[in-house]
């Protein structure tokens, strides 16, 4: 089909201290991508990654890190390179057959399904620059939206 995705200013925006990297990853797999998709989270300072963690303990929710913030770190935070290694992202839509945009729902955006052919996507985006990423949904303790760049876990955080 002739139509392409692109990311939106807010996703722009939400990928700023992102390592660029993972940026040109990101802006080259959208406009091909199986289906449209937003980042939903890029960089985070320690203060932001503690928030996330109190969810489903000190605060109404679910559980969604294991990572405080602090003694656990999350790679949205910012290494000793100066940028966040990690993206969360959030499948939004697609064009049907005739073209026309249909939104996802809430639930059919985090449908493992449509995010694994994203991920995948990514992963493909990310070898043809030459680069790797690691996707969530590979892990023991799947976070599905996740995406980092490889051996971000090897890499220090700023102190």
């Amino acid at each position: 089909g002739g139509n392409m995705y692109k990311l939106s200013n807010r996703s722009i925006n939400e990928m700023l201290g992102v390592h660029p990297d993972l940026v040109k990853i990101m802006k080259a797999a959208i406009t091909n991508s199986p289906y449209d998709f937003r980042i939903t989270a890029g960089a985070r300072t320690a203060e932001e990654q503690n928030a996330l963690y109190q969810m489903g303990r000190t605060r109404k929710g679910a559980i969604v890190t294991k990572a405080d913030g602090y003694r656990n770190k999350s790679n949205h935070q910012i290494k000793a390179d100066g940028y966040g290694h990690a993206v969360d992202i959030f499948v939004c839509g697609k064009y049907d057959e005739n073209g026309n945009y249909v939104k996802f729902t809430t639930a059919e955006g985090y449908d493992d399904k449509k995010i694994k052919e994203v991920a995948n996507h990514i992963k493909a985006t990310a070898k043809s620059l030459g680069l790797s990423i690691e996707w969530g949904g590979d892990w023991k303790f799947e976070d599905t939206p996740h995406v980092q760049i490889a051996g971000a876990d090897k890499i220090a955080f700023k102190k």
